[in-house]
């Protein structure tokens, strides 16, 4: 596994022209002319071919220096490198034509709504392949029972562990796509009416749904007339209850208007208002049997007396409505397959796909042992068996490459299948990493270049970048021996400013500064005077610096002479300055940011002449005289 991240696959485009050779390694034409062609698109003014190759050749001595030096075998690097890796191959490990398949497929079962029932038995998120044989051994004697004449919703309630199941039978109404989990949602569209299907297995465990009904998929308009009866009313309650909705209905059937009669008898005060109208529904809205009386009508008609556990109702269906064309709706489905298992279909359909092409197959046998002996990561951590988990493109994976794996990965084993299959994706995402590499110029090229750019990012900051900033010795010495180039527009005061209570604390901090004696750093100098001098109240303020007009009202009044003198004059007592006025910097501090950039340019001069002794290049003129940039 770890070999493929370290050196990219030899591809086809090896075949390609050789341009040139670095530290033994060779380049090709077209390697160099995607680079290439790169940067010009990047920049305004654009770099001569020849110009470039120096460029290239320096970016290339330090990848070589890099991997000389182990940095692209370190753990971190592998780490980020394959995480790269990943990311870049996913858009070409999916089934382009999944997306419009699914789609399609959701859309034609939104047309149509199922009523169905189902029994679940639940399963543990880590089951061994023999525990879900067992569950899924259960679900078909289940079955049995069912189609022999068994009462599905008595079933349910003896075995479904869905805790609804014991007060409905397992009865979920009717539903369209989007509203179950995909495998769910696919056995129940594919099951006849009247018919029981196969365990389905989903996230929850394996579920035997019995599909009783279909319906074209409408939401519905109604309005309707409600009477309250509580289900446990006396029966002189229920009678009388029951005649008035009689009467009403009587009533409607002669011509009297229904939206009168509902603002003069409903009980609905939501709706009584609106002369009955109630909001838009769609299946699963409002309980059963109100359901199944407003889906039963047709625009403009009206039911007779509907009893539900809330009382009477007459029902009226006002309008209905029903899905849109395809294309209206394509964008919606799409954004709610991204929400579902569907959005993972599309590199599903591509992985069976790769593997059946290249004769994946799983070692049941040794898979079965393995799983009767594993329960905890710490154990296949440790195996070295080399039985075969499973063949993939000609080659035999062993037990003991899931445990490297498992360990590399820092995986915890909450599920052996869950962690097998991980391991297989790798293995598949390997091969097709390879497969682009041979056949995919720009895939390749785009993988060499991140490769190399973090590489280049680690040895640059080892040799240059880290390395300047630190070496102190070396920016006094750099500095001294180019001072002549650091000049000011400007003078710069450099030194302290203090304000205090009094004049005398202000004289005596000035006298500790401005001492001599010893070597102390002036930041030491500054924490003794506050440890001396203040206490719970601050009676000195200390602040040090390089400034410049503009930068400090007492130095721009002190030094530079600046107007403002009211303000400053009041607080003159308090304030003083110590230092100095600089025409030039002294030393490199003073102009720390620019020393230290031209130090890291320096140091990679010099880094560069060193590396172009230690690595040979070799240049083919005739190959890059044939170089062509795009237009």
């Amino acid at each position: 596994m770890a070999s493929a991240l370290l050196v990219l696959p030899v591809s086809a485009f090896s075949q390609d022209v050789e341009l040139m050779t670095i530290a033994g390694k060779p380049i090709s034409k077209s390697e160099f002319e995607y680079v290439y062609n790169k940067n010009l698109r990047q920049q305004t003014e654009k770099t001569p071919v020849e110009e470039y190759v120096t460029l290239f050749c320096n970016y290339k001595l330090k990848v070589a220096e890099a991997e000389a030096l182990g940095m692209d075998t370190t753990a971190q690097f592998i780490r980020e490198y394959r995480g790269y890796r990943d990311q870049l191959v996913q858009p070409y490990m999916v089934d382009k034509s999944a997306e419009d398949q699914l789609a399609q497929e959701a859309y034609n079962r939104l047309l149509e709504e199922v009523e169905a029932s189902h029994i679940l038995l639940s399963l543990k998120p880590n089951a061994t392949t023999a525990e879900k044989k067992a569950v899924y051994d259960k679900a078909l004697e289940i079955r049995e029972q069912a189609v022999n004449g068994a009462d599905f919703a008595r079933l349910a309630q003896i075995y479904s562990e869905d805790p609804s199941a014991k007060s409905n039978g397992g009865y979920l109404g009717y539903f369209g796509a989007f509203y179950m989990v995909y495998p769910f949602e696919k056995a129940a569209y594919e099951t006849l009416v009247g018919e029981i299907s196969m365990p389905v297995e989903s996230k929850f465990g394996y579920h035997l749904i019995k599909v009783t009904g279909r319906r074209k998929t409408r939401a519905v308009e109604v309005a309707h007339i409600m009477l309250k009866i509580n289900q446990n009313a006396p029966e002189k309650e229920q009678k009388a209850a029951e005649k008035k909705i009689k009467n009403i209905y009587t009533q409607l059937t002669k011509g009297a208007d229904f939206a009168e009669l509902a603002r003069k008898y409903s009980e609905d005060e939501n709706s009584a208002a609106e002369g009955g109208k109630m909001p838009w529904l769609t299946a699963g809205q409002i309980v059963k049997s109100f359901e199944d009386a407003a889906f039963a009508l047709q625009k403009g008609e009206m039911s007779q007396p509907v009893r539900t556990e809330f009382g009477w109702h007459i029902i009226k269906l006002l309008d209905e409505k029903t899905p849109s064309s395809y294309d209206m709706m394509k964008g919606l489905i799409v954004r709610r397959m991204a929400r579902d298992e569907r959005a993972n279909a599309g590199r599903d359909m591509f992985m069976e796909k790769i593997k059946s092409e290249n004769n994946f197959a799983w070692n049941e046998a040794n898979v079965a042992e393995l799983e009767s002996g594993v329960r905890d990561s710490l154990f296949i951590s440790t195996l070295t068996d080399d039985k075969v988990l499973f063949d993939f493109a000609g080659k035999s994976y062993p037990i003991s490459g899931l445990a490297k794996y498992l360990t590399d990965k820092e995986i915890s084993l909450t599920s052996l299948r869950s962690a097998m299959n991980q391991y297989l994706t790798d293995v598949v995402t390997d091969f097709r990493v390879e497969q682009l590499c041979a056949t995919d110029m720009e895939f390749r090229y785009l993988l060499q270049e991140y490769r190399d750019g973090m590489l280049l990012f680690e040895v640059s900051n080892k040799e240059v970048w880290e390395k300047a900033p630190a070496d102190e010795k070396g920016l006094k010495k750099f500095f001294k021996k180019n001072k002549k180039t650091y000049t000011w527009d400007e003078p710069y005061y450099k030194g302290f400013v203090i304000s205090a209570d009094n004049e005398a604390l202000i004289d005596l901090a000035k006298a500790k500064l401005s001492s001599k004696k010893g070597s102390l750093p002036t930041d030491t100098i500054i924490a003794r005077i506050y440890n001396e001098y203040n206490d719970s109240i601050t009676h000195i303020r200390i602040e040090k610096g390089l400034y410049k007009k503009g930068q400090n009202k007492t130095i721009d009044f002190l030094v530079f002479g600046l107007e403002n003198q009211d303000t400053i004059k009041t607080q003159l007592s308090e304030k003083d300055v110590c230092g100095k006025l600089l025409q030039a910097p002294e030393c490199y501090e003073d102009v720390k940011g620019p020393v230290i950039a031209d130090y890291q340019n320096y140091l990679e001069q010099k880094w560069v002449k060193k590396l172009r002794k230690k690595y040979p290049i070799k240049i083919r003129e005739e190959v890059l005289a044939t170089i062509k940039s795009e237009e």
